[in-house]
């Protein structure tokens, strides 16, 4: 048997049954889940380019009625998403800075509508739905240390 560490950690209340899942991503790159009272099983990597490295994860459920939602990072800076029984997609860049860095991610629901939200490594923040391209959130009135150099605000 294998001995690795957990890389990433993520849980979330699945809307569908109100139990609590959580999924981690293990050293090897291998994506887990868990339920309540069943044993851990592995998740689907379909999709995913060969070789890949997750440097950010997020599980989420986006409604009783579509399920759970996995979004990564990749150490490339691409991001993917997935649905349990699809392949993962590549999501959008659009919009986002050239050579762009991400230090944090967040993905979650707001109403019917999913969000993304990054902070690159030069401070700025960033906001995504399906709807619209990256959009930089106002950093106006925050003390930063580092003056952004992506945005003209």
């Amino acid at each position: 048997m294998n001995n690795l560490q957990v890389k990433h950690f993520s849980a979330y209340t699945r809307l569908e049954d109100k139990d609590i899942r959580t999924v981690v991503v293990l050293e090897d790159e291998s994506i887990w889940w868990h339920a309540p009272g069943y044993p851990w099983q592995p998740s689907s990597n379909d999709g995913l380019p060969k070789d890949y490295k997750i440097a950010h994860f997020v599980a989420y459920s986006r409604s009783p009625r579509d399920g759970s939602r996995y979004v990564a990072v990749l150490e490339d800076q691409s991001i993917w998403w997935f649905v349990p029984g699809h392949p993962w997609q590549p999501s959008s860049h659009k919009g986002l800075p050239d050579n762009y860095q991400i230090a944090d991610f967040q993905a979650f629901m707001q109403d019917s509508q999913t969000v993304y939200m990054l902070r690159l490594t030069d401070q700025t923040i960033w906001i995504f739905t399906p709807e619209s391209s990256w959009q930089p959130l106002p950093l106006n009135g925050l003390p930063l240390k580092v003056e952004p150099k992506n945005l003209q605000q």
